[in-house]
């Protein structure tokens, strides 16, 4: 009788464990937007910087093969912003009608370009969309500005490393001696050996 007992628990333990587990299964949501590109992909793409245009380059460009992307705040949009730009802020970037308007561009071969401030605050939607497999996303490198309630933009300067770091590390593999990295001479460290005190002379 107890083993019978048991059996049935046993049953209805392993009925409510398949059924927890086609439940989860059928209500599991596959993500809607899934990253494309890798980290080793996206560091590759940034240092050639072949996605990043200045005011003189976009001007050689069809305005057909194009659109710029605003995506600073609604209340800097409104303020002023670049002729026919559109206004997507980085965190409405997942709205739907948001994502069907870039598919669209990029079903059609047209570049998706980018400003705001400053190129940094471009960054953040740049990698967004370009991890999201938009390989047609640039960024306009500019400085965004208001000079008496006038909305003003001015090509940013890139920050360029002072030292070029590949080609240290290449020396280095090659030969330590030819390094442009000259290590300092080591100075020689003598001790000093410290003078016994002497003991006062005389007694009480």
């Amino acid at each position: 009788m107890k083993e019978l007992e048991r059996t049935k628990r046993i049953s209805i333990s392993a009925v409510l464990f398949l059924l927890v587990i086609l439940i989860g299964f059928l209500t599991f949501k596959r993500p809607e937007y899934v990253f494309e590109k890798n980290t080793a992909s996206t560091l590759e793409k940034i240092i050639k910087k072949d996605y990043i245009l200045s005011l003189n380059d976009l001007d050689t460009l069809d305005s057909s093969q194009y659109a710029i992307i605003d995506i600073r705040s609604n209340y800097e949009y409104a303020k002023g912003h670049i002729q026919d730009a559109v206004n997507i802020t980085s965190h409405d970037i997942f709205t739907s009608s948001n994502m069907e308007f870039l598919d669209y561009l990029k079903a059609n071969g047209q570049s998706i370009i980018i400003y705001g401030k400053d190129p940094d605050n471009a960054n953040t939607g740049w990698m967004l969309l370009y991890q999201l497999g938009y390989d047609n996303v640039k960024i306009l490198c500019i400085q965004t500005d208001y000079i008496d309630e006038t909305f003003q933009i001015k090509n940013a300067p890139l920050e360029r490393p002072n030292m070029n770091f590949a080609q240290v590390m290449e020396s280095a593999k090659s030969d330590k001696s030819e390094s442009p990295i000259k290590e300092k001479p080591k100075k020689k460290v003598v001790p000093v050996q410290k003078k016994k005190k002497r003991m006062p002379e005389g007694g009480c």
